[in-house]
């Protein structure tokens, strides 16, 4: 099956490496911060990034948050299903049980977080300004002081409007990894 971190389309003709390589780099420079913590992933489609995270053993919970409903271009561009891809997130996440899937969409499921209780939080949803802004200003509040925040997807040629959101809302990332991933670290409180 193409995937969006695994077999990616022959189309997007950039080095792979990059893929994996940036992602081994954010949860490198994770690793130095937070251990048996929290987070919560906004959008994790297939699961492959979920899986990945989950497999450094960092996080005693991951709160997934997929609705896996909506629009999504990747499925339109691969003919994919919302149950395909439903399947290949139960297949990439069958072995762990510290992942919490929360089917829903980001914004009706924020009060299910105190605030000031979560560790690290990536945002990887919907791609829109509006979208990332708001997942952003819903989201912060729940990071603990000096937590890390972060998401995918900061890359001012592609998608100049995640970055718009995250620059007004946080400010530039301290981190930009390979895969167009982003870190924030919080020495205070960033609310």
């Amino acid at each position: 099956m193409i995937t969006q971190r695994f077999n990616t389309p022959k189309r997007w003709n950039f080095d792979i490496n990059h893929q994996f390589i940036g992602f081994i780099e954010l949860l490198t420079e994770l690793s130095e911060s937070l251990n048996g913590s929290k987070m919560i992933e906004i959008g994790s489609y297939m699961g492959e990034s979920t899986m990945l995270f989950a497999s450094t053993k960092l996080f005693d919970k991951i709160y997934s948050i997929e609705p896996h409903s909506g629009f999504e271009e990747f499925n339109q561009v691969t003919n994919f299903t919302w149950e395909d891809v439903k399947k290949e997130y139960k297949l990439n996440t069958r072995f762990f049980n510290n992942i919490e899937h929360i089917k829903n969409f980001s914004y009706n499921v924020v009060d299910m977080f105190d605030d000031d209780s979560i560790d690290f939080i990536y945002i990887d949803g919907r791609h829109d300004y509006e979208s990332v802004k708001l997942d952003l200003e819903l989201y912060l509040p729940k990071l603990k002081n000096g937590g890390i925040i972060g998401g995918h997807d900061y890359n001012k040629n592609n998608w100049p409007e995640v970055c718009r959101a995250v620059n007004e809302v946080i400010g530039e990332p301290h981190k930009i990894f390979k895969d167009s991933s982003w870190i924030y670290k919080s020495k205070h409180s960033i609310i």
